[in-house]
């Protein structure tokens, strides 16, 4: 972004003083199609950009937004390409600055390519020497963060801490999620969980949309270790949230991206007939048509899903209400050693509540009478451990109360955490008392 801001400024300069670039209409016309997502027509602004460029400035500024463009499409290859040729130019032409952008962008494409990450760290500290060499302390920290990145991702923690900490002192609104990320993450590897948190925190209200749902992830799984299971789940139902609306961003960028690979290809086997609007019309019609196509198989797909645990639902239901009540096993179960102990628990004049030992007990007398209990409920649905101790209480006979002063909750806590799983498990909402029947059939 620095590289464009510096290049277009300059340009702009010239074109004031008399000195108009031929192209740099054309490049304006394509950063707007790039911003309104047209990735397709913004590259072909810019190789039109490229042709009519007469200085190297303009030159390399557009291979390099180019590059920008292909790697945002996830064409790797193209983007190397492109950025190899801005820096080709800029070599030519002693640009140290647009030299150091151009090692850093050929060194993220390398780290995002799968065959070949190792060879990104020698772009990446090639950019860092021209930076230090010329004073450039941003651009220096910028690109240290991005070896941080690569250190970080393959855990070499003391490399990682050398880079970081120096660039945290730049944060800035655009990299300041990743840096403060990358130091949760990095405490989070070294096992200082305290500090890790901290950041973590930070970045419920700094981060990006992906950052800000890792965050809740990272923070749930240390509320659930301290035994702080309320903060927890209110960390997982907005990890949740966020889920939904990452998926939906990505399904979103991935529409988007079907488009325009569809058009890149279309472009090559049909070169000379892209110019006319009947072939463009054509195009447009069957991308719209696969999108469609994709989204109804989407849709159909989770619609069936949740069918077919409906009706598996209904047949275990009418199942429980042929055998007669109680069944041997149920009355087996309420006669162990671990139901008895919990029964001692909840006539004490002060309720207990049960440890992890009592719960390694329940499971195990549940699943010896019901066999493998908790995998078959959790064909249905996923489930955190709290959810996991009130349904293995439900199958011994459990009253919600009861549940509730066991695990030290609320009675209105077990009561939505009952009606949370028949949602997540079924697609549709229910009633506690609905949940505690599925249990019960199962």
């Amino acid at each position: 972004m620095g590289k464009k801001i510096l290049y277009v400024a300059t340009l702009l300069l010239l074109s004031a003083c008399g000195g108009r670039q031929p192209g740099l209409d054309t490049y304006h016309e394509a950063l707007a199609m790039a911003e309104q997502g047209d990735a397709p027509a913004a590259l072909k602004q810019l190789q039109q950009a490229g042709e009519q460029a007469r200085t190297d400035s303009l030159r390399a500024l557009v291979y390099s937004q180019m590059g920008t463009l292909y790697f945002s499409q996830r064409l790797l290859d193209r983007s190397l390409e492109s950025y190899r040729q801005a820096y080709a130019v800029d070599l030519r032409a002693r640009d140290t600055l647009g030299l150091i952008y151009d090692l850093r962008d050929i060194g993220n494409v390398m780290r995002a390519t799968a065959d070949r990450q190792d060879s990104c760290i020698g772009y990446f500290v090639e950019a860092r020497r021209l930076a230090v060499a010329t004073g450039n302390i941003a651009m220096q920290r910028d690109v240290e963060s991005q070896m941080a990145g690569y250190y970080l991702y393959n855990n070499r923690l003391d490399e990682a801490r050398q880079l970081l900490w120096p660039a945290m002192q730049h944060l800035d609104a655009a990299n300041q999620s990743g840096l403060l990320f990358m130091a949760a993450d990095y405490y989070h590897r070294a096992g200082q969980r305290d500090s890790a948190a901290l950041y973590y925190r930070q970045l419920l209200t700094r981060g990006s949309l992906f950052t800000r749902q890792a965050a809740h992830r990272m923070l749930a799984e240390y509320c659930m270790a301290d035994g702080r299971t309320e903060e927890a789940m209110d960390h997982l139902q907005q990890y949740e949230q966020l889920t939904d609306s990452v998926h939906k961003q990505n399904d979103a960028e991935g529409m988007r991206r079907t488009a325009a690979l569809y058009d890149y290809s279309l472009r090559e086997a049909q070169a000379s007939r892209l110019e006319s609007r009947l072939v463009v019309a054509v195009a447009s019609v069957l991308v719209l048509a696969l999108l469609l196509v994709a989204l109804l198989l989407y849709f159909s797909r989770r619609r069936m899903h949740y069918r077919l645990k409906i009706e598996r639902l209904e047949q275990l239901l009418a199942n429980n209400k042929q055998r007669p009540k109680p069944s041997e096993p149920e009355a087996l179960l309420s006669e162990s050693a671990i139901c008895q102990r919990i029964g001692r628990f909840l006539s004490d004049a002060h309720p207990q509540v049960m440890g992890d030992d009592d719960f390694h007990e329940l499971e195990d007398a549940v699943n010896g009478h019901f066999p493998d209990f908790l995998g078959r409920l959790q064909e249905f649905c996923r489930l955190t451990p709290q959810e996991r101790r009130v349904c293995l209480l439900l199958k011994a006979g459990v009253a919600p109360a009861a549940i509730a002063q066991l695990t030290a909750h609320t009675k209105q806590s077990v009561s939505n955490t009952r009606s949370r799983l028949y949602r997540k498990a079924f697609g549709r909402a229910g009633t506690p008392a609905e949940w505690d029947e599925f249990v019960q059939s199962l």
